[in-house]
């Protein structure tokens, strides 16, 4: 069952080569490859750079903070499920009934399954995994949260600059009392922190710390 619901993509993108824009298109575009009502956010933090099939660009300003980067483009939004994402993932066929799958089963917050080692021992198919492992359960690189969820919760926690930005997440999920799940019959790839790695030394001991 394909979901007719209206998603925000909150895509944070930092465009300094070619490479991480072809990236950050190639999520996009899979994204985009199931044929559902898709509103894509992409926050810059770099420079403006032409993405096709992009919604709405917003420069972010200031010193880096990746919680408030997401902020910032979901307060943009107004889909019924918001996608909190990094542009180093490739969305899988069929990504987009997670949407329908977290309301019949009343989840808020939920991850998709990915290629990530530390997800081997969760089984796919018609299955949910409550949890907030980081990396497991729930993953930090493509959350999926239904909008309600930031009138209970408020905005992320933006007490980090960027590593752990996931682990205030899930202390926000916990402190409500907010359950979030793995959803194992959907899959969004993680190519790894290709943005990070790309960044000098030094700014990625700052983000880091």
């Amino acid at each position: 069952r394909v979901s007719l619901m209206n998603y925000d993509l909150v895509i944070v993108a930092a465009s300094r080569d070619e490479e991480l824009k072809r990236m950050t298109q190639q999520a996009i575009n899979t994204c985009l490859a199931d044929n559902v009502p898709v509103n894509v956010i992409l926050v810059e933090t770099h420079e403006k750079t032409a993405y096709h099939n992009v919604n709405k660009t917003i420069m972010y300003e200031g010193e880096f903070n990746y919680n408030r980067a997401l902020n910032i483009g979901i307060k943009a939004g107004k889909g019924d499920i918001v996608i909190m994402a990094n542009n180093d993932i490739l969305f899988q066929r069929g990504w987009s009934t997670i949407g329908q799958t977290m309301i019949d089963n009343d989840y808020l917050s939920a991850s998709a399954l990915s290629n990530d080692y530390r997800q081997r021992p969760f089984k796919r198919g018609n299955l949910a995994y409550e949890g907030y492992l980081i990396g497991m359960q729930l993953t930090g690189w493509c959350i999926f949260a239904q909008r309600k969820l930031f009138d209970i919760i408020g905005k992320l926690d933006e007490g980090v600059r960027f590593w752990y930005s996931d682990n205030l997440y899930a202390d926000q999920l916990q402190a409500k009392g907010i359950a979030h799940a793995l959803i194992c019959n959907v899959t969004v790839l993680h190519l790894g922190s290709r943005t990070l790695s790309k960044t000098d030394h030094k700014t990625r001991n700052i983000l880091i710390h």
